[in-house]
């Protein structure tokens, strides 16, 4: 699920997987200024509706400076929450070889970005929460 999430997130964003947006992990060699989409805790299941599950997702961006950090996360941010007020909704994700379909149905901030401080190396970082409530299309 998190690598339809990351291409959906790729998309809508305008970045691109492995240079700019990591999935799942961020790897050592990554550049100053980039993102990462990470899966978080909190996700439920349906056991009453097999069709229905809402993921938790977590994106950190960092940059050397704080207003380009700041900057990015809230380009994500305003790509894929386009109602501030309720979320986005009824959004396809991309399919993965041989994965299933799934439009999210709200796609929720439960966070918008934050300023979490420096890393070791002293890069400035931005976080935000986000809920995808899913439903599987393929039924």
């Amino acid at each position: 699920m998190i690598k339809e999430i990351s291409s959906f997130i790729s998309t809508k964003a305008v970045l691109t997987i492995g240079a700019n947006l990591h999935v799942g992990h961020r790897p050592l060699d990554a550049p100053d200024r980039c993102s990462v989409v990470l899966e978080t805790g909190g996700g439920e299941t349906f056991f009453s509706l097999t069709d229905r599950i809402d993921k938790h997702i977590q994106i950190l961006t960092r940059a050397l400076t704080y207003f380009t950090a700041r900057d990015d996360a809230w380009i994500i941010y305003k790509a894929l929450i386009t109602n501030f007020a309720y979320g986005s909704a009824n959004w396809d994700l991309p399919i993965i070889i041989a994965g299933k379909k799934y439009t999210a149905m709200v796609i929720e901030a439960t966070s918008d970005p934050t300023y979490i401080g420096q890393d070791e190396k002293g890069r400035f970082e931005f976080t935000m929460n986000l809920i995808f409530r899913l439903k599987n299309t393929d039924l």
